[in-house]
């Protein structure tokens, strides 16, 4: 028995995979049609609703700043009309589908885990999916992030094909051993056992809403994969636990990414954010 099949699971899980099953055919041609210009190499793929169009902004001010162009490589899966327009005004390659990702909240969450999160955790995992059926390599990163070099120089320096998996470190969080990766930020090479491991994430979806983490679930595949997995350095790839509204920062000199997570909601985002002067709106 399939989980869209089990009377177990929430109807509204169910109906989120039965939508994504049904629309494959029609949804992959529409995606193959709107990345045919995309520039080679890995796609940087992103999701999120209205309520984070100001991180989204933020993230793209940090690129800007930086001068690094990342709209020739990127795809934009918005969870509504409103974050649609708002991607598309910056410059975007913008996918948005309620068939194939059904309705998702258009309001940022009100706490890390909550029902919202669940839902908008499958359109995060599903898109992952998507584009690996279309045969690139993948770039996932959530939209709570500052750039300050191109991820690619340290990705594709040496030897990438070495690793099939690569995943920011989350600390030292027990629940997420003994890899401790983040989902905010990761690399996807495009093989055959590569799209299987994110099909078993997929299929897992049912998990993610009632654990309401999506890391979790990812964590616990991770632990049994034979894939090749790369954990990345903290001096590049700075994320949420090294910095605080209350305690004084651990950041790096000079990373490539940070990644403003172990927050409860937006609001404290931002905060942390401004005190490391990484707010650029």
């Amino acid at each position: 028995m399939t989980a869209d099949e089990d009377s177990a699971v929430p109807e509204v899980v169910r109906e989120l995979i039965r939508g994504h099953r049904a629309e494959r055919d029609r949804r992959q041609s529409e995606l193959a049609a709107l990345s045919s210009g995309l520039a080679k190499g890995p796609v940087l793929v992103m999701t999120a609703n209205a309520g984070y169009n100001i991180l989204f902004a933020n993230w793209v001010r940090s690129c800007d700043r930086a001068g690094i162009e990342v709209r020739d490589w990127s795809l934009f899966f918005a969870a509504d009309e409103a974050a649609a327009r708002n991607a598309e005004s910056l410059g975007f390659r913008v996918f948005i589908d309620r068939r194939s990702y059904g309705e998702m909240p258009t309001r940022a969450v009100g706490e890390y885990g909550d029902a919202d999160f669940g839902l908008l955790m499958f359109q995060k995992t599903a898109v992952v999916h998507d584009v690996l059926e279309l045969g690139f390599d993948v770039l996932f990163q959530d939209v709570d992030l500052v750039w300050r070099q191109d991820p690619r120089q340290f990705l594709l320096a040496e030897e990438p094909d070495q690793w099939d998996l690569r995943f920011m470190y989350d600390g030292a969080n027990p629940i997420h051993g003994p890899l401790h990766a983040n989902t905010g930020f990761f690399w996807l090479r495009n093989t055959a056992a590569v799209r299987a491991f994110w099909t078993d994430v997929l299929d897992a979806y049912p998990d993610m809403y009632e654990c309401g983490s999506q890391q979790h679930v990812v964590n616990r595949i991770l632990g049994r994969s034979e894939l090749a997995i790369n954990i990345l350095p903290e001096e590049q790839f700075a994320n949420g636990h090294l910095f605080s509204i209350d305690a004084a920062s651990c950041l790096p000199n000079d990373p490539h990414v940070i990644h403003c997570s172990w927050t409860a909601n937006i609001d404290h985002k931002i905060q942390k954010y401004q005190r490391e002067g990484l707010w650029y709106l």
